[in-house]
């Protein structure tokens, strides 16, 4: 069999982390809303839609810096919220943002919704023998909580989830792949696949630690390099005939 075992990244490949975000930070802008107007501190506030469409601006205008160690995650968080606050002439705090933030955390689980296909594809792989995990950066209460709420626990155990928080080693560096390897009791000999949605995390991550990988582009970002892939997808169920084709499996 061509692999023997499978990981996954998490968000934008098992569920819209995109979705998700812009639902929870909605949401958390409505309630920092209502504490203004409760305790008059602001009279006028913009329209949810008018300041998430800023604040995503903002994300994506740091995220670089983040993603290249040169700022670290809180500073990230600060940056595109206090710019966002003050293009609105709204009041701004670090303990504010942190705060925000926070909230931010403890609830953007409960939008997570996996993507179609996610069961049976698991299922499938599950019923063929194939050793399967998941390899993700993140804070770890967080990405467990998204994975609680994926409903998957019958498929992939705690043992074989893969956090960067924990493990203080984070992708694209091989070390949490290998370890993955480890806790798996994968064989030398036999094949190993990571499906995931970024390029340079996923995509060049797992090839330098030797793993064959399936870019997920559900964000429809065009590769960074010419490293080789199996395929490209776009859904789950992309993935589900990618799989069984390649391993000459039956559904």
């Amino acid at each position: 069999m061509r692999w023997k075992t499978i990981c996954f990244d998490l968000d934008n490949t098992l569920f819209s982390h995109e979705a998700a975000f812009e639902k929870a930070i909605k949401n958390c802008y409505e309630k920092t809303v209502t504490l203004w107007k409760k305790d008059k501190q602001i009279k006028h506030a913009p329209s949810t839609d008018e300041w998430f469409f800023l604040f995503k601006q903002n994300s994506d205008r740091f995220w670089r810096q983040f993603e290249q160690k040169t700022i670290d995650r809180r500073t990230y968080r600060r940056l595109r919220y206090q710019q966002t606050m003050l293009a609105f002439n709204l009041p701004y705090s670090d303990t504010e943002a942190d705060q925000f933030h926070e909230q931010y955390n403890q609830t953007v689980y409960e939008f997570t919704e996996p993507y179609e296909g996610l069961a049976s594809l698991l299922e499938f792989l599950q019923e063929n023998g194939i050793k399967l995990g998941i390899i993700t950066n993140g804070p770890a209460d967080t990405q467990y909580e998204k994975i609680k709420r994926l409903g998957i626990s019958q498929y992939i155990t705690s043992e074989h989830i893969f956090i960067s928080e924990q493990l203080t080693v984070a992708k694209p560096n091989p070390a949490i792949f290998n370890y993955a390897l480890t806790q798996l009791q994968h064989q030398p000999q036999e094949g190993k696949l990571y499906v995931g949605d970024s390029w340079e995390q996923d995509i060049i991550g797992a090839r330098h630690a030797g793993w064959e990988a399936i870019y997920m582009n559900t964000r429809n970002v065009d590769p960074h390099s010419t490293e080789p892939v199996v395929a490209t997808c776009h859904t789950l169920t992309e993935v589900k005939n990618i799989i069984e084709r390649e391993l000459n499996l039956k559904g």
